[in-house]
């Protein structure tokens, strides 16, 4: 196969007669070039090449070496170039692809170095070549056989352009794109006319690629009479013989396809045989290759020598240079690093004399800070404390007044004013203690097996009068695939879920609220569960989104009749914060507001574990129980003695701890109701010594603080439950039903 013509159908003749027209016209265009001509150069290439066409390769490549090596003596890299073209001609010519490819990667890059670049076409025609030919690697052939059509369309002589388009349009069928070979197919066909048949030295090759683009489209009849017109220029055994190889395989392939099994069978035994004469032909230049190989390796060696020996002496001097100029910097540069460091040591020394200043009056202020924050924790919880005692009693009496049915209608009204504003200041003390809690420590989560269901229908419920009351409609949507016991901390879901539905509440009238709780993933260990309130109120508007989560913000304008605080929402925020998701809202005015969000859960291992889970609790209306009361309020007293005889209970009461003691020495009581805050002795210490005697009887704490604050110390105390003041009729009654009837049913199974 020609450098110049990867195809097989080119006669050797024929390719001599290219590469001796090649070599004419880099001569003549040097006359031309703005690179100055060398006739000692010109005389060894053309030497070279010479011998190359009487088939003497290895003096052919010793002269292109020399003139290589004579180039680079000159730096001439026009001449460089073209040396590095014909050695990779040669070792192309002997099947030596891995140095032919060295070789004119290295002419390549010299010939982009000059302002002519004239042998550009020819080398990378030639790597085109030996990509295809060498490496089978078409896509880098079609990439090098583009580059060489684009400039060979530039060139006047039409042959220049007419045997890389050959090539590229060969390249393109091999690689079963025929669409876009038959782009540069036609293009081969519309030139063909304007080639005299004195220069036409491809037609065999245009004959072949028309058979085989026949072939494809299954036009049989054409692509044969074109297969026959190709034939014509093999039929002389001057053709090389890897030419009829191509011929008989490419028609066995199209026999074959259309089922003519005959003439296929005959073509591949005809293929078979020249096949043989082409091996024939490789083995017998094998010695010859070895032997020129080798001589290329000493080429290489004696070349890489040359070049390193002229690098150490440009080396040697540029060194010696630069060693002087990096001494006379490092000088330098040694003063000023000494003179900086010293200013640095200074001015680190002054800075560390600071920073021990500051650091001191930062500890001090820290300190002052925690302990304002201290102090401040303390003052909202004592004042809170102070505050929910007496409204207690308002709310207490107030509930219990409003169940006299004897009552006159203007009473009745009065009592209900008088319970709506007891029930307001209670939510305020309640959710500014809550929010100095959140903001002053931030509590870790207290996790438990619950059963989420369960959970939301007891919140959806508590909500049911207050909802009748606005004529608006609850609804829960429950995604049944959810896992029934997951780990979570139910009280500040709950908190969360409860501000949520009441805001709901609050701005809907008439309307729906949806409390749906869906299912985003289950992978079986954890879930996560989206949260989601959707009303149809009144809606935010838009100048007043950004703040809506602010505390003491309100939604509506300075006329609007709000009801409120403004913290809900700022709870909500910073719970949802707690257990580490974000809130999120839609709304527009006048339609209504949907606030989600998202919490990652662990499914719960142990369902033991919910025994105690007072959402999972049935109460009865009414319950028989014997109760002891701890309590000095007298007003309290009052309440919580209403409370248990609604729910059926028998009660005793005492009026502090050492009180309770004593009786419980004497007496046995079904539950304990235990006030945490009494004089002479609280309910702490009674507790612990109560349990020194009486391990069984369940005690429940009553108290005014946060729930969070002394639940730690209850339990160490020896007490089973607790429940905040003021007590809600409901809340007692579950309170009583888990730990005295649902305690006695465990105890007797």
């Amino acid at each position: 196969m020609s450098i110049f013509g990867k195809n097989c159908f080119v006669l050797k003749r024929n390719t001599l007669y290219i590469l001796i027209f090649i070599l004419s016209q880099l001569v003549f265009a040097q006359e031309k070039s703005t690179f100055k001509r060398i006739d000692s150069l010109d005389v060894l290439l053309r030497t070279s090449e010479e011998l190359r066409r009487d088939n003497d390769m290895y003096k052919a490549l010793e002269y292109a070496f020399k003139a290589v090596n004579y180039a680079r003596e000159l730096q001439n890299e026009h001449y460089i170039s073209h040396g590095y073209l014909l050695m990779g001609t040669v070792q192309y010519e002997i099947i030596d692809y891995e140095n032919a490819t060295k070789n004119l990667l290295k002419s390549l890059e010299y010939t982009e170095k000059t302002k002519d670049k004239i042998l550009l076409p020819y080398i990378l025609h030639s790597l085109a070549n030996i990509y295809y030919d060498g490496n089978n690697d078409y896509e880098s052939a079609l990439k090098y056989y583009e580059r060489a059509v684009k400039l060979g369309k530039k060139n006047p002589h039409i042959t220049q352009y007419q045997i890389p388009l050959h090539n590229l349009i060969w390249t393109y069928m091999d690689l079963n794109r025929f669409d876009e070979a038959l782009v540069y197919l036609k293009e081969a066909d519309s030139i063909d006319g304007t080639i005299p048949d004195s220069v036409q030295i491809d037609r065999s090759t245009l004959y072949l690629l028309r058979a085989r683009n026949y072939a494809e489209k299954r036009e049989i009849e054409k692509a044969e009479e074109n297969f026959d017109k190709s034939f014509e220029y093999l039929k002389d055994e001057t053709y090389w013989p890897k030419g009829k190889s191509y011929f008989y395989q490419y028609r066995a392939q199209m026999y074959e396809d259309i089922g003519d099994y005959p003439k296929a069978i005959a073509d591949l035994k005809e293929l078979n045989k020249n096949e043989r004469k082409v091996f024939e032909n490789a083995r017998s230049k094998s010695d010859e290759t070895t032997k020129i190989r080798f001589k290329v390796d000493q080429y290489e060696l004696a070349l890489e020598a040359a070049k390193r020996e002229t690098a150490l002496l440009l080396d040697i001097d540029k060194n010696n240079k630069t060693i002087i100029f990096i001494s006379s910097a490092a000088l330098f540069l040694l003063v000023g690093i000494v003179f900086f460091y010293y200013k640095g040591y200074q001015s680190k020394k002054k800075i560390s004399e600071l920073l021990e200043v500051k650091n001191a009056e930062l500890f001090e202020a820290k300190s002052q800070a925690e302990q304002l924050s201290k102090i401040k924790s303390q003052f909202i919880s004592t004042v809170s404390h102070e505050l929910r005692t007496p409204l207690y009693g308002v709310v207490g009496i107030s509930s219990i007044l409003m169940e006299n049915g004897t009552r006159t209608e203007k009473d009745k009204k009065l009592l209900n004013s008088l319970k709506f504003s007891a029930d307001y200041l209670l939510d305020l003390v309640n959710k500014v203690l809550k929010v100095s809690k959140i903001d002053s420590e931030k509590k870790e989560l207290v996790k438990a097996p619950t059963d989420l269901f369960s959970l939301s229908q007891n919140i959806l419920q508590s909500f049911e009068f207050q909802a009748q009351k606005k004529r608006n409609t609850l609804l829960l949507e429950y995604n049944r695939q959810i896992p029934k016991l997951l780990n979570l901390d139910a009280l500040r879901v709950s908190e969360v879920l409860i501000n949520l539905i009441g805001n709901a509440i609050k701005f809907t009238e008439k309307g729906t609220i949806w409390l749906r709780i869906e299912l985003l993933s289950d992978n079986k260990s954890t879930v996560r569960i989206r949260f989601e309130v959707e009303d149809t109120g009144m809606g935010v508007p838009d100048d007043q989104k950004d703040y809506i989560f602010d505390e003491f913000s309100q939604v509506g304008s300075i006329y609007d009749n709000k009801q409120g605080t403004g913290l809900g929402l700022s709870i909500v925020k910073n719970l949802i914060q707690l257990m580490d998701s974000q809130i999120h809202f839609e709304s527009r005015k006048g339609i209504g507001s949907v606030f989600y969000f998202d919490l990652g859960l662990e499914v719960a291992k142990n369902p033991n574990n919910l025994k105690n889970n007072p959402e999972n609790v049935v109460v009865t209306d009414k319950i028989s129980a014997n109760i002891l009361v701890a309590e000095d309020n007298k007003i309290n007293q009052l309440v919580t003695e209403n409370l248990l005889k609604s729910i059926g209970c028998n009660y005793t009461i005492v009026e502090n701890g050492a009180e309770a003691v004593q009786i419980l020495k004497k007496h046995t009581f079904d539950l304990v109701l235990m006030d945490i805050n009494m004089p002479l002795m609280d309910g702490m210490e009674a507790t612990v010594r109560i349990r020194r005697f009486d391990k069984n009887t369940p005690i429940i704490a009553l108290t005014a603080s946060e729930l969070s604050e002394v639940a730690d110390e209850c339990i160490h105390a020896g007490m089973n439950d607790l429940i905040n003041k003021p007590l809600n009729k409901n809340d007692l009654k579950d309170a009583i039903y888990r730990n005295v009837v649902v305690n006695n049913s465990e105890t007797n199974s």
